[in-house]
């Protein structure tokens, strides 16, 4: 019996350490940019495309992304359709960090002579050594003031995935264990 309870303890031992070292390591935090952009209508309200992206860059960071300064020039994909269901592969890029637009869909839009759109979705990041990560992100736009043209933005991608740290498999191999000692237990 015991001959049979070492190769077991051996196995979760090593499935435990072999674990912690494979963990991945996901993106977690928020990228913001910020800049003008040109529609495919005269108004944000009645847009389907953004047609050109105008300085577009970084305004705030947070988490993965903190080494990225505020004011970086990022580039983004043009025209790009708001209702996409096509991966678009390099969206966006900046500071080391590619994103890969997965899917993208209006929430709202309308707002008469001041138009407005909001446009959410799912991508994935990658870069600077981190796993690649899904998130979600938001692009929101407003028609501009007379004085302004053109039209403004804001776009958000927010990574909040939390690692297990291993505590799943390590619970796991404890059971396993267990599971192990009370089986010699009951028939010893």
């Amino acid at each position: 019996m015991k001959k049979t309870l070492i190769p077991i303890a051996g196995a979760a031992m090593l499935f435990m350490a072999l674990a912690q070292t494979l963990q991945a390591v996901p993106i977690t935090g928020n990228v913001g940019f910020t800049g003008r952009v040109s529609y495919d209508a005269s108004s944000a309200g009645t847009a389907t495309e953004v047609v050109n992206w105008i300085n577009p860059n970084v305004n705030g960071t947070s988490g993965a992304f903190t080494g990225i300064a505020n004011g970086t020039p990022s580039n983004l994909t043009a025209p790009w359709f708001f209702d996409t269901s096509s991966a678009i592969n390099n969206f966006w890029s900046v500071g080391g960090f590619t994103f890969q637009l997965l899917s993208s869909w209006v929430t709202a839009q309308g707002g008469g002579s001041l138009g407005y759109v909001i446009v959410n979705g799912t991508g994935i990041v990658s870069g600077n050594g981190y796993d690649p990560t899904v998130l979600s992100w938001s692009f929101t736009s407003q028609d501009p003031a007379v004085t302004q043209d053109p039209t403004t933005f804001t776009f958000s991608a927010s990574a909040n995935s939390v690692p297990d740290g291993g505590a799943t498999v390590m619970l796991l191999g404890i059971a396993l264990s267990g599971v192990a000692l009370l089986k010699r237990k009951l028939f010893a």
